[in-house]
């Protein structure tokens, strides 16, 4: 079976707790390569904490994650930090470092190449910010230069002829911060690589508009459970997101970028 039918990603009934609170109940989905899933909830409903399962910073109590069909606990750190890439909020820079530096940290074990960087920054628009310290930019401004940093850790060498194997990109609210047009940057940005380099995408958003713009899934979070997981046109409905919030949601217009 062809790597574009075969999930990239599957979650299998996957559990998390922290203390003594069960943050993720009986998760499970699969998403194929060049598919973007969004994440939908309320405050709480558990969205970063999947985001951080996934990345392998949460451990499960029950269930199974597997990245190209092993465990996740098959791989190395290294041979997954060539395959998945996270975006969060991140704490601030607490020394001088300039945002080239910045972005190279996405290979810290590896000389930097600065053709590479210089290309992930221009991707992303950051290109002009190259020699800026990092803690000078605004909020959102340094998220673009983290999207940069995703983009060389999972990119391969310029000068690379291998073919590349999809990768998984996970951003957690990678909107947050960022004005109507910059957002609507983004959004673009994150599906067209998703389309071009074949990765699958994972993101979560508190605006189901930002699901409805490029999500080919949607997965509805509410208390850690799955509320509904479905095509995006499918999931988003008024009756769906009345429950995932707990008030009544309707569809109305409304001003976007295009």
């Amino acid at each position: 079976m062809s790597a574009l039918v075969t999930p990239l990603l599957t979650v299998d009934a996957i559990g998390v707790r922290v203390g003594g609170t069960m943050l993720l109940r009986n998760i499970s989905f699969a998403l194929r390569s060049g598919r973007i899933l969004a994440l939908l909830g309320a405050n709480g409903a558990g969205k970063s904490t999947l985001v951080a399962t996934l990345a392998g910073e949460l451990p499960l109590t029950g269930g199974c994650i597997e990245l190209h069909g092993r465990p996740l606990t098959a791989w190395s750190a290294a041979e997954l930090a060539g395959r998945r890439a996270l975006n969060a909020s991140e704490p601030a820079v607490p020394f001088a470092l300039s945002v080239a530096d910045y972005v190279a940290l996405g290979q810290p074990f590896d000389a930097p190449d600065a053709e590479a960087v210089a290309a992930a920054l221009a991707e992303c628009h950051a290109a002009e910010w190259r020699g800026r310290d990092y803690a000078t930019l605004s909020l959102g401004e340094q998220m673009r230069v983290q999207l940069a940093r995703s983009l060389y850790q999972l990119g391969r060498p310029l000068s690379s002829t291998e073919p590349q194997s999809p990768c998984l990109w996970l951003l957690d609210e990678p909107c947050a911060h960022l004005d109507m047009a910059q957002r609507h940057f983004v959004l673009t940005l994150i599906a067209r690589i998703a389309r071009e380099r074949e990765w699958a995408v994972v993101f979560s958003t508190h605006d189901p508009m930002e699901a409805q713009l490029i999500a080919d899934h949607a997965l509805l979070l509410r208390k850690g459970e799955v509320l509904a997981f479905a095509e995006a046109n499918e999931a988003l409905t008024e009756a769906n997101l009345s429950a995932c919030y707990g008030r009544s949601v309707a569809l109305r217009p409304a001003f976007v970028a295009v």
